[in-house]
């Protein structure tokens, strides 16, 4: 089966057996396909299988009448790319861009991706208006290190470089008087556990072999919980709309369980309407005065972002807030995910973050030529 189909954008995403269609992120492909066909954008969703070099085209999966159908696709217009794993998606561009090259034609992408958490840390550091919230941060590199940081903080705080939906995220803290190590944490399928090392050098042996297997990053633990003892962080979406400029889609509080480490949805938390989370948390005034520094920040970090690494699209920017209502940098995703919006029964924000791509990749198609590799031409505006 052969379609053409003129202004089309096409999904890069991950392969997930034993669903239908066997793509991640299907409910939000599906959501673009319904937003898309309003403004005259046709949705593709393929993964790296499907991008055929030797035909030219990509088998992929459009959402029509209902149902998602299977056919062969020629290049489109825009590659939006919400594939999880980095080297896979590296592969696809390089291959689309052979066949662009082939085809004489021209391929955009929809944004770039941000590099791992400690070279946006480290980048955001020297942004006089954002290193104030940005916590101590850095590589892991040895035990050593550990000792001399549970010893300047006692408590630490361990996340992978490249991880996402909190896990392999570690919390560490000496026990048994200084002579064990207690850890707690999540591992690679997001469960949590808790372990205590009565002797240190086994714990931190034992830390040891799970960094090593993966870039850590490591950071003073910050306690970020609520009054009821929740973590909890929040959530800024900021999107490009169809003047390519930088809004803010919205806000949203994601609470874990009580006792547990992180705060995001996949680890089993739940999604709130950030102002009236806030304001029982820290009252009226401190919330007004939070909230207005959030959107400040996201701004700036949206803008030196782009400065830094080229033209992105979308960012999801969490902040934690400690009880004293200071504000710490928690993280910067440019795949973000839009969930705790629909959670949180936000309408107007749940269909902005879903429509924003679609007015950002109509602006891309007919501004293509004035759209450099940095971004030239770009403003930075928002809205509340």
């Amino acid at each position: 089966m052969s379609l053409v189909m003129p202004g089309m954008l096409g999904v890069l995403v991950s392969r997930k057996q034993d669903a239908t269609p066997p793509i991640t992120e299907a409910d939000f492909c599906r959501r673009l396909s319904l937003l898309g066909k309003r403004s005259g954008i046709s949705v593709m969703a393929f993964t790296a299988e499907g991008v055929s070099p030797e035909d030219h085209s990509i088998r992929g999966y459009v959402y029509r009448a209902g149902l998602w159908t299977f056919g062969r696709f020629p290049l489109p217009d825009i590659v939006y790319n919400r594939c999880l794993h980095v080297h896979e998606s590296q592969n696809v561009k390089r291959t689309l861009g052979d066949i662009a090259e082939q085809k004489s034609c021209k391929l955009i992408y929809w944004s770039r991706n941000l590099p791992g958490k400690w070279q946006v840390y480290r980048a955001l550091h020297t942004v006089d208006k954002v290193r104030p919230f940005v916590p101590p941060t850095a590589p892991y590199r040895d035990t050593l290190q550990l000792v001399e940081w549970l010893q300047r903080h006692s408590e630490l705080f361990m996340k992978p470089q490249s991880g996402t939906h909190g896990k392999g995220t570690l919390y560490l803290r000496l026990a048994e008087g200084g002579q064990g190590l207690y850890v707690q944490g999540r591992n690679s399928q997001n469960r949590p556990f808790r372990r205590l090392f009565s002797e240190l050098d086994a714990g931190l042996s034992w830390i040891d072999g799970i960094a090593h297997k993966r870039a850590y990053i490591v950071q003073p633990y910050l306690k970020l919980t609520s009054q009821s003892n929740h973590p909890f962080d929040v959530r800024a979406l900021m999107q490009k709309d169809g003047n390519g400029c930088w809004r803010l889609t919205g806000f949203a509080v994601r609470e874990g369980r009580k006792g547990t480490l992180t705060s995001n949805l996949h680890g089993g938390g739940e999604a709130h309407p950030a102002e009236p989370y806030l304001r029982e948390q820290f009252g009226v005034d401190s919330t007004r005065l939070i909230i207005g520094q959030m959107m400040e920040l996201s701004l700036t970090i949206a803008g030196a972002l782009e400065e830094r690494y080229g033209r992105l699209g979308e960012l999801g920017i969490d902040y934690g807030i400690d009880r004293s209502g200071n504000i710490w940098l928690l993280e910067v995703n440019s795949r973000p995910g839009r969930a705790s919006f629909f959670q949180t029964r936000q309408p107007e924000c749940a269909f902005r973050s879903v429509n924003r791509p679609l007015e950002y990749a109509r602006y891309l198609m007919t501004h293509s030529k004035a759209t450099g590799p940095k971004g030239a031409g770009a403003s930075l505006e928002h809205t509340v």
